[in-house]
């Protein structure tokens, strides 16, 4: 996998990113949406800005975000948002894996773990 710490990718082709898009109202999202573009970085990124809506509200109603090939062909990945004091998206928490060890069982399986840590460490940042 090509993501190492430091990197930056597109927002809307990562699961971290669009678990933060997710938690944003959707008049800030199309704003960053006009501003960056919706790229596509492999065939699987969402590219349309009104698809990529519909898709970050089913992410916030589900509370984890899962990037499918979307960055990275073969890896697939689970995010979920850290939030601050405020209830402000700060930041959030992930786990990429190659595609094949993640199929959607597995996936259900990992993201309420992944949405567990990303609550522990916005408790420790003072969310409550």
């Amino acid at each position: 996998m090509r993501s190492r710490a430091g990197l930056a990718f597109p927002l809307h082709s990562t699961g971290i990113g669009k678990a933060l898009l997710a938690a944003l109202p959707a008049d800030e999202v199309r704003g960053i949406l006009r501003r960056s573009g919706t790229p596509a970085v492999t065939p699987h990124t969402i590219d349309d800005p009104d698809e990529l809506l519909r898709h970050l509200a089913e992410i916030a109603h589900r509370g984890h975000a899962v990037g499918n090939e979307e960055n990275e062909l073969s890896t697939r990945c689970i995010g979920a948002t850290v939030y601050d004091y405020r209830d402000t998206p700060i930041g959030g928490i992930n786990i990429s894996s190659m595609a094949f060890e993640r199929d959607e069982q597995r996936v259900r399986v990992l993201a309420p773990l992944v949405v567990g840590a990303a609550r522990e460490i916005s408790r420790a940042v003072g969310h409550r």
